[in-house]
């Protein structure tokens, strides 16, 4: 036996390609954190220090302050939940040298040959020098390496991130040490380089340091090389998100947990809730034995949601994670129910079936019950409002009130009997076809955008701002919100030979200021068919209209007439989107009337909306009223040409006309000003006399 041991041994000796080689030491991931949200929730301004590979901790060093922002891109993560630790208040300029920043506790038990990477994006303002620091206790922190050769030295803009990475290979200490820490910490010019300020510098030479500068860090790893052998850490399997009601309890969850060293039954669980008022700690009970085992988890009386996170601790110290949300409902949730559009009808006329989804966690949808109303029951009815459909998938159909034009917010109710919820959409009834907006302004006093269910919507400036009061709109140079409706039937693009009107009605409560500015126009990829105010050639307490085709590179040009305060008048425009020329009248009677045409040339462009400014430039508080745009003059103004025929007999002229609701009218000047003939009546008899004189008609 012995003899065939040692011919072993020589066989041995002379063919080594026959022993194994030993397999390479595998390197592996120790903790990571990525900062995204548990469970996802598609908003990378959320997340969470709780590591997605591993366990430790993720802190803030001195006065650093932190939120999440968009992350790396080397995350695998969709781009919406992407999330970056983003901090920011680092030390004033010259103070504090390499004490703010962020610090992470991660054991490297079993492990050698440390790596520790990840992303860093600077701002403009921030420092561009980071020190890495790293501690073989916890509290005592040691510079790696040689000053310039551990410095950070940040990217050279702030818009993108930049990987990092420093060995600890063969550093004494860090390997297989449960304490092991390490920190990235902004450090002065002089003392990363050894020369240069003696304070923080940016990544630009022109910019000057601020605290308001932001860092951000995103796919912190720390890897290293496992020990044959070693302590590994523990396995721990994922649970599922869950949903319970308040006071209620989830099922026995299972979850397995093993160790490559520990028996099952010496390992060690340990758990936390995120938001103690939803889940308490204590309300986290666990179950099983051995490598089987359950958790159950608890509500409180607070609806919300909580991350709820496990670990697993073998007898070495080492440990593994998993995390899961909990959400806590009501006993009796609200129902659901999906928008409703903006919606467009002619006078007299119906609406098709408007489809809508409603919705329900405990209810049947079949039995969930539907009702509407509506804010204007002059233009809508209550009555009027009918609804179809079954199950999800319902209807509604809206009949104006007879002979009636206007807005009505339209709100839509689903109610599973206790809880109930909304649904509000505009309902624009137009007066005919060739009118392609009709605003009245019928709402109680507030916010335009709320009170017409947001038929209007913000352009610019702070949102709910413009009011509506003694239904009428209101526009103030105290206010900064524009805004804009959009027009049924568009967007009219070019090359159509689109003719666009509108009209309002326009009370001035007071003056405007001397150099004119805009405050209505039509609505594209800029701004056409502006209307302009301003006291420049008017008389004593009175001031102008002007108009312009886009922009106020050019004077925009001037209506000839004044305009008094606190007096109601009649604004026209026509704006031709092929020509991009617009033309303005004031109480017009006819489209032929004197007005005043823009004469900066602009380029053509698509119309969608017509809009409201409010602006300090104008300096005039307007009230502004019935509101109509359409495709043609007598759309906007109700005016329509009625023949009136004159005949000579002797020294005598007699009108006629055909329409008895037309009242005549007559003025010494052909350009006005008109007033009404009392009691004027077709055939109508006027003596010629010395003085010329001028008629019309216009609609009663």
């Amino acid at each position: 036996m012995k003899c065939k041991g040692l011919l072993l041994a020589a066989i041995l000796a002379v063919n080594p390609l026959l022993v194994p080689a030993p397999a390479p030491a595998a390197t592996a991931a120790i903790a990571q954190w990525n900062f995204n949200s548990v469970p996802s929730d598609g908003d990378h301004s959320t997340g969470t220090n709780v590591p997605s590979v591993g366990y430790g901790t993720a802190s803030l060093v001195g006065s650093t302050t932190a939120t999440y922002s968009t992350g790396s891109t080397n995350d695998p993560a969709i781009a919406a939940d992407d999330s970056g630790w983003n901090t920011a208040h680092y030390p004033g300029q010259s103070a504090g040298n390499k004490t703010g920043g962020v610090q992470f506790n991660v054991s490297t038990l079993g492990y050698s040959n440390i790596v520790v990477r990840w992303d860093h994006r600077v701002s403009s303002s921030a420092s561009k020098y980071y020190r890495f620091q790293y501690s073989t206790d916890g509290t005592s922190f040691i510079d790696q390496g040689p000053a310039i050769a551990a410095v950070v030295a940040s990217a050279s803009s702030e818009s993108y991130y930049e990987a990092q990475t420093n060995s600890l290979a063969g550093v004494s200490g860090v390997d297989t040490n449960y304490y092991f820490t390490f920190r990235i910490v902004s450090e002065f010019e002089n003392s990363a380089t050894g020369s240069g300020t003696n304070g923080y510098v940016t990544t630009y030479g022109t910019n000057n340091y601020s605290t308001a500068g932001t860092v951000r860090f995103d796919f912190v790893t720390v890897t290293g090389t496992l020990i044959p052998g070693a302590n590994t850490p523990p396995s721990i399997s994922t649970i599922s998100n869950q949903t319970i009601r308040v006071n209620h309890s989830t099922a026995a969850l299972p979850f397995t947990i093993g160790d490559a060293e520990d028996p099952a039954t010496s390992l060690t669980l340990n758990k936390s809730s995120s938001d103690l008022s939803v889940i308490p700690d204590n309300s986290i009970s666990f179950g099983g034995s051995g490598v089987n085992r359950t958790v159950t988890v608890s509500g409180a009386s607070q609806t919300g949601a909580s991350i709820i996170t496990l670990w697993v601790t073998d007898t070495g110290g080492r440990s593994n994670s998993t995390a899961f949300a909990v959400t806590v409902w009501p006993l009796n949730t609200t129902p659901s129910i999906s928008s409703l559009p903006v919606t467009n009808t002619l006078l007299n006329t119906a609406t098709a079936a408007i489809p809508f989804t409603v919705d329900d966690y405990e209810t049947p949808a079949g039995s969930l019950t539907v009702s509407g109303s509506s804010a204007n029951q002059t233009v809508v009815p209550n009555a009027n409002i009918v609804f179809g459909g079954s199950g999800s998938d319902r209807t509604v159909t809206v009949t104006p009130g007879a002979g009636q034009a206007g807005v009505a917010p339209i709100t839509v109710t689903v109610s599973d009997g206790t809880n109930s919820a909304r649904s509000v959409f505009p309902l624009m009834v137009l007066p005919s076809s060739q009118v392609v907006f009709y605003e009245p302004f019928s709402y109680p006093d507030g916010s335009l955008l709320t009170n017409s269910a947001f038929l209007w919507a913000n352009s610019s400036g702070t949102v709910g701002e413009c009011q509506t009061t003694n239904a009428q709109l209101q526009i103030t140079a105290a206010q900064s919100e524009d805004v804009v409706g959009d027009l049924v039937g568009g967007p009219f693009v070019r090359s159509n030979s689109t003719v666009l009107y509108a009209s309002f009605k326009l009370r001035a409560l007071s003056l405007p200021k001397n150099s004119p500015d805009y405050f209505a126009h039509f609505v594209g990829s800029g701004n056409r068919g502006r209307v302009y105010a301003g006291t420049t050639n008017a008389g004593s307490g009175s001031f102008r209209l002007f108009v312009g085709n886009g922009t106020s590179a050019n004077d925009p040009d001037m209506l000839g007439t004044d305009v008094s305060l606190d007096a109601t008048y009649t604004v026209v425009t026509r704006y031709d989107i092929d020509g991009a020329t617009t033309k303005l009248w004031l109480n017009p009677a006819a489209e032929s009337d004197p007005g005043v045409t823009a004469t900066d040339a602009q380029s053509a462009i698509t119309i969608s909306s017509y809009g409201f400014r409010q602006s300090s430039s104008v300096g005039a508080t307007l009230l502004l009223d019935d509101l109509r745009v359409g495709l043609s003059f007598s759309s906007v103004t109700g005016v329509t040409r009625i023949p009136l025929s004159a005949q000579r007999v002797s020294n005598q002229i007699i009108l006629s006309w055909s329409d008895p609701a037309s009242g005549l009218q007559s003025a010494p000047f052909a350009t006005g000003t008109f007033t009404n003939v009392a009691g004027a009546t077709s055939p109508f008899t006027n003596s010629i006399g010395a003085g010329a004189k001028f008629f019309r008609l216009k609609a009663n």
